[in-house]
């Protein structure tokens, strides 16, 4: 196989991982509504309602656009406008468990049960942690389709004329 058609089908891969991630992602969040409207509040208290349904639109249309390869670059930029304000979302949280962890610590009466809140407490932080780096790969990667579009085995090509294009 020439290298050109390789390069294809490893941006392929990762054009349909990234839009699926996003896709899976957004449909979860409809199915547990009203925690996207909840989350929003954390970040944005007035327009709550308004923008946990926007961010789940990003998700869900952003996400199978890219996975599909329709509309990619606009699909891609959807991704990105999501992505932005996670970062301070991390951030809140990794600001606000440490001060939650000895409330609810001291609320716990049972050795065995302040163990298992010790992995939690870990887990939850650590899951913060890595998520601010795990956005920074989703940017890249939304970034890139929003660049390149679907490159290749995407519905885009099928309809190239009618593709939106920024760049």
């Amino acid at each position: 196989m020439e290298h050109a058609t390789v390069v294809l089908i490893a941006e392929s891969i990762l054009r349909v991982i990234l839009g699926w991630r996003f896709l899976i992602s957004g449909l979860s969040n409809i199915r547990r509504w009203p925690n996207p409207v909840q989350t929003a509040s954390l970040l944005f208290p007035k327009g709550a309602n308004f923008l946990g349904f926007i961010a789940t639109v990003l998700m869900v249309v952003g996400g199978l656009g890219v996975a599909a390869g329709i509309q990619t670059p606009s699909c891609s930029v959807m991704l990105i406008v999501f992505l932005i304000p996670t970062f301070n979302l991390h951030f809140y949280w990794l600001k606000v468990l440490p001060t939650m962890v000895a409330v609810v610590k001291n609320a716990i009466g049972n050795e065995k049960a302040q163990n298992y809140f010790r992995t939690f407490d870990r887990q939850a932080y650590h899951a913060h942690e890595v998520g601010i780096r795990d956005n920074l790969v989703f940017l890249a990667a939304a970034a890139y389709f929003a660049v390149r579009g679907s490159a290749a085995y995407g519905l885009d090509n099928l309809m190239s004329g009618w593709v939106v294009r920024f760049f």
